[in-house]
């Protein structure tokens, strides 16, 4: 007969082991605030391209944001915003918005 302490210590075990791989699922993204997201309505400026070789697309306009994407020299995005030197992108193909920073862009500055 299986003891109670083996029970409880199998049911601990299980919940253990959930609770690591729920919290391995999370995609890191951070909510930025309208202010900080470029504000106004969704409405594509200009047409970018990306100057340098590999670029990060980030989930608000620094590098303490996380990384959602990657583009490469050549790529158009479509600018809705921008913040200081990052600008705030649209990504059709995955119906995104991410940022890019300004100088590893070329076609457009900031209002």
């Amino acid at each position: 007969m299986v003891s109670m302490k083996t029970i409880r210590l199998t049911v601990f075990a299980c919940l253990l082991i959930v609770c690591v791989l729920l919290s391995s699922c999370s995609d890191s993204r951070i909510v930025v605030s309208e202010e900080e997201n470029g504000g106004g309505p969704h409405v594509a400026w200009n047409l970018i391209a990306v100057t340098g070789s590999v670029v990060n697309l980030r989930s608000g306009p620094g590098t303490i944001y996380a990384i959602l994407d990657k583009v490469h020299e050549g790529d158009s995005l479509q600018v809705t915003g921008g913040v200081d030197d990052w600008y705030r992108i649209y990504l059709p193909r995955e119906s995104l918005f991410a940022w890019i920073y300004g100088p590893l862009t070329s076609g457009t500055e900031l209002p």
